[in-house]
């Protein structure tokens, strides 16, 4: 915090930020030329101006997004990273740095026609040997495509403008692999030579979206500027955005009523305040309709037991009174889960499989289901067992019920709220726990963010499987699926989600619906929210009346 002799008060260190950028905003545009040129007031759109998103930086350590799935780093992304396609509202396609693409007879070879004259936001040329380089140096790495990356035959960019994949075998899905959200684009003059994990452009990030990196205050801001070399002429509008790293989600909200920052991404749980403090007219909350699987899952350390026994985990499934997490957790703003295929996708989803029917809560039921897997009440307990989980919401509430519930068969449940870091380190790497709460977020299709709980895994890759499990048969079930023609896939998803149902290595308990709120002095929100799945703001369609810049 710093003293603002003029409001005689505290302000919140972006606050000063948000007057400082403004002022090198003008002057970057008065020196270097900036390509969008301040227009007449009313509808039409003028430059000037910073936003300033609150997010949570306690988990930020990586910008990059091939190597990190962390929520506050997706976000931050959107504004200075992008890639060959997007989503808009209504989940079509959209082309970003590919103009179009073709698919061979057989369904192995894709081709992406790239578009010529954009640059880095160094200023260096971008062309398709930028593309390869990146599926090339990361796919292995990115928590989304790293499963799928066998299946790639070839890559190459036989010109400038021109990038080719070639598959061993069909994948239906392999477009979506290349969505901007999944597959940032990343720089070969910055990476190539350099050990990718380690490089410092990691932190400090070049990239194709509308605003640059410009620095980085650890645990206070991160701020970005206008890109001069953007590829969309005439955007963004604004000359900077702020990210105010913010960790308490209560802050962020107070942030916001009190016109402090200009965005939130709301918890559930938040939802009721936020609509009740909207009605004062500084900012609206915005549902995004057609939006990515966010799933609460429940991770079985299978390597161990009782949770290696699959009686033991279907009893603690029935434990489970998932109308109350959706209740406590999320504020009644979840449903719960059918199945391990999201109704989010149509075309994919069987109801037929269903969680509520298989595994309906009956704590009485489920402590018979224990008697019979050789875990009968002694002394007043059958067995102990520890959830643990990162110790902020919704998770804590989750386990909170979750362990309640589990206490009322006859399990002697401990809970262990962590840091995110540590709760990484101990579920994903070392494997040192007996039940693990964490939400999972899917993206456009179960190759990118559903298969990756159940498929067979090795080593300790964040948010991949980390309960043991490894079923071949269920393996070759994902494949089969991937792989179907579109309008030919229900019937293989529905053999793979009657699979997972039967073995459950992770409990799904919901399926949340998702929020977020905007300060209403930004215009342009209309096109800036038109937008699916796991998308965020990157700001390049708002744009803030002159009378409204801070």
């Amino acid at each position: 915090m710093y003293l603002d002799t003029r409001t005689k008060g505290p302000q919140p260190l972006w606050t000063k930020m948000r007057r400082t950028a403004r002022a090198a905003g003008l002057s970057l545009a008065l020196t270097a030329g900036c390509a969008v040129s301040a227009l007449a007031a009313g509808d039409t759109p003028v430059t000037g101006g910073t936003v300033v998103p609150g997010v949570d930086g306690s988990t930020i350590t990586n910008l990059n997004t091939q190597l990190t799935s962390i929520t506050g780093s997706l976000v931050i992304a959107d504004v200075w990273a992008d890639g060959l396609m997007t989503y808009d509202g209504k989940g079509n396609r959209i082309p970003r740095l590919a103009e179009s693409w073709s698919v061979s007879d057989d369904n192995l070879t894709y081709t992406f026609k790239i578009r010529s004259g954009v640059k880095w936001s160094d200023g260096e040329p971008f062309t398709a040997a930028d593309v390869a380089f990146t599926l090339e140096a990361f796919g292995a790495l990115n928590t989304y495509i790293a499963k799928s990356m066998p299946l790639i035959e070839s890559v190459s960019a036989p010109d400038d403008t021109t990038f080719v994949v070639k598959l061993k075998k069909p994948l239906t899905a392999i477009l979506d692999l290349f969505d901007k959200e999944v597959f940032p684009l990343m720089p070969k003059h910055i990476y190539e030579g350099t050990d990718v994990t380690a490089n410092d452009a990691n932190r400090a990030p070049v990239g194709l979206g509308p605003f640059r990196f410009v620095n980085w205050d650890t645990g206070r801001a991160i701020t970005f500027e206008r890109n001069p070399h953007y590829w969309e002429e005439g955007k963004p509008y604004i000359d900077s955005v702020i990210f105010a790293l913010i960790p308490d989600a209560q802050q962020q909200l107070n942030a916001l009523t009190s016109g402090e920052i200009d965005w939130v991404k709301l918890n559930a749980t938040q939802v009721p305040a936020a609509e009740a403090a909207s009605k004062n007219g500084a900012f609206k909350v915005i549902e995004i309709i057609n939006n990515a699987p966010e799933r609460a899952v429940v991770d079985f350390n299978m390597r161990k037991a009782p949770f290696d026994n699959q009686k033991v985990r279907a009893a603690l499934f029935m434990a489970i009174d998932r109308d109350r997490v959706v209740k406590d957790a999320y504020q009644g703003l979840a449903n719960k889960a059918v199945n391990a295929i999201p109704v989010q996708f149509k075309a994919l989803h069987d109801g037929s499989i269903d969680y509520n029917r298989l595994y309906p809560y009956d704590p009485v039921a489920a402590g018979k289901l224990l008697d019979e897997a050789g875990y009968p009440m002694k002394d007043g307990k059958r067995f102990s067992a520890e959830i643990t989980y990162v110790a902020k919401p919704p998770y804590d509430a989750i386990s909170r019920v979750v362990a309640a519930m589990w206490k009322e068969v006859g399990v002697d449940t401990s809970l262990s709220g962590l840091d995110a870091q540590i709760w990484i380190d101990k579920v994903y790497k070392q494997h040192e726990f007996d039940a693990s709460v964490i939400s999972l977020t899917g993206r456009t299709n179960p190759v990118l963010g559903i298969d990756r709980s159940y498929r067979c895994t090795e080593g300790g890759v964040p948010f991949v499987n980390p309960t043991g499990y490894c079923n071949p048969e269920l393996d070759k079930l994902i494949d089969a699926a991937a792989a179907a023609p579109e309008g030919q896939q229900q019937a293989p998803y529905a053999a793979y989600a009657a699979k997972v149902a039967e073995d459950i290595n992770e409990i799904t308990l919901t399926n949340v619906r998702l929020f977020e709120a905007a300060s209403t002095r930004l215009m342009g929100l209309e096109k800036q929210f038109d937008f699916s799945y796991n998308t965020h703001p990157n700001w390049q369609e708002v744009w803030i009346p002159k009378d409204q810049q801070k």
